[in-house]
């Protein structure tokens, strides 16, 4: 990038005729502040150094500019507002904030500055994702996105409704992971995938973080940023990958196995506590107040109240209950889409014990079938109520749980889900790394024969509608495209 202009670190409050080449390093949505209507727009600039400033866009300035500064691109800028970081419109660490606006000067520079850009990133490996599921770690991926599902509406705790859309990224083992999209990255990137997705295009992600939602995915953050074929060597090696394996990805996209088996890379483990030290007893999770926690538990698991529904319809996209009947086509009044179908997901409500206490907790698709060792269709055809020769209900040894605690209407206690089960005599054969494999599954018992698999890292959907439903063209529109 030269030297003969100014480094960020040389621009502080009262410089004056500075210059300082830069290349825009992340672009995020514009957002309203907390506390006022004012609408703003951050990026990260980053000089030939590698240090960073956050720059922000106010008002009218953000459309004003929608052209400038893009991603990736590097730029000579001068005239910028220098001062300190206003803490509500800030994005990252930083003392000092510029502020671009119309008399800011801008000027392109014709230079490929992609290496220095890349050099930042840390990737995490689809097998790593695991160890940094539900604690809201920054992580960075690359894929290439081979399938995007239908846009949905969900209605957070407080009432909120949002968009969301899930992309499948595969890295070079053909692993397959979920990346769920928030918001304007619908709007936006979304759309922009949409349009193209039979270009296989190779995703770059930032500030992005695991989740055990639908088992176990990637999500966006309010700061997260995407390359999408970006000008980068990393993505022309990977594009070079896609077309020499061109067949297998082809397959992997017709028979969407992804999206009903278990990856085999990918589910052989998560980071399970093998300490008794780092389990939750459960007399210390009795009465909680506060959701939105997880938690480890060794013990055992049994169905106390057997005349419950062990099963319900539902849409295939997001899950909600349905009225309609098994396999009929309908508009889903929860996540808005026009094409789903009603399948049946099990469920079983059941008490959770170890030596201090017990709990009483919901387990829901896989892992619901895992402990009734049967499949939410068998459970659906069932009339008569369930025996321990029809279904499992109860365990004879202790198991692992990975328990979430929930908010529960009309109480202040939460209630609790069991979103794994993991049986500890797998554990055995990978100690030394502290992981387990998830059986969510399990083996099938003698006396049935489960006649689908579900997947430890995505839905329990069986969604085969083309790339074009996929996009719900009708309801969104692009705002930007990506350079």
């Amino acid at each position: 990038m030269g030297d003969k202009f100014q480094l960020i670190h040389d621009v502080s409050p009262g410089t004056t005729g500075w210059t300082v080449k830069v290349v825009v390093a992340e672009k995020f949505s514009p957002r309203v502040a907390q506390r006022s209507p004012t609408k703003y727009q951050n990026l990260t600039l980053m000089d030939s150094e590698g240090s960073t400033v956050q720059a922000t866009l106010y008002g009218q300035n953000i459309t004003a500019f929608q052209d400038e500064l893009l991603l990736g691109k590097t730029y000579l800028i001068s005239n910028a507002l220098v001062k300190e970081t206003n803490a509500e419109y800030k994005a990252k660490s930083g003392e000092i904030q510029w502020t671009i606006s119309g008399r800011t000067r801008i000027r392109r520079v014709e230079e490929n500055n992609s290496n220095l850009l890349i050099s930042t990133y840390s990737f995490t490996d689809f097998e790593d994702l695991p160890k940094y599921m539900d604690s809201n770690v920054d992580i960075s991926v690359i894929g290439m996105i081979i399938d995007i599902k239908p846009r949905r509406i969900i209605q957070t705790r407080f009432g909120k409704e949002c968009q969301v859309q899930d992309l499948v990224l595969v890295n070079k083992r053909f692993d397959t992971v979920l990346l769920t999209m928030w918001e304007t990255f619908v709007d936006n990137e979304c759309k922009y995938i949409c349009q193209n997705l039979r270009k296989k295009l190779i995703l770059i992600g930032k500030h992005l973080k695991v989740t055990s939602f639908n088992g176990l995915s990637i999500s966006t953050k309010a700061d997260s940023s995407f390359f999408i074929d970006g000008e980068f060597e990393l993505v022309d090696e990977f594009k070079s990958w896609g077309h020499t394996n061109s067949e297998i990805i082809d397959n992997m996209i017709n028979e969407k196995h992804y999206l009903t088996s278990t990856p085999s890379k990918l589910s052989s483990k998560l980071s399970v506590p093998t300490a008794e030290k780092d389990f939750t007893e459960i007399k210390n999770i009795q009465g909680l107040k506060t959701a939105k926690q997880f938690f480890w538990i060794k013990g055992k698991a049994s169905v106390k109240v057997l005349n419950q529904t062990y099963w319900y319809m539902s849409c295939n996209n997001c899950n909600k209950i349905s009225s309609e009947n098994y396999g009929d086509i309908y508009p889903c009044v929860f996540c808005k889409y026009t094409d789903a179908k009603a399948i049946p997901r099990a469920k079983v409500y059941m008490q959770l014990t170890d030596p201090t206490g017990y709990i009483n907790a919901t387990a829901i698709g896989n892992s619901a079938e895992y402990f009734l060792q049967s499949n939410a269709e068998i459970l659906m055809n069932q009339t008569l109520i369930p025996t321990a020769a029809s279904m499992r209900l109860s365990m004879d040894e202790d198991e692992i749980f990975y328990v979430k605690a929930i908010t529960q209407e009309l109480s202040t206690d939460c209630k609790f889900e069991i979103l794994f089960i993991v049986n500890p005599s797998q554990i055995a054969g990978d100690k030394n790394k502290g992981k387990a494999p998830v059986e969510h599954i399990g083996e099938p018992i003698k006396f049935l024969e489960p006649t689908t698999k579900r997947s430890l890292f995505h839905s329990d959907t069986d969604d085969a509608q083309s790339s074009k439903k996929r996009c719900d063209k009708s309801t969104i529109e692009i705002t930007k495209k990506n350079q």
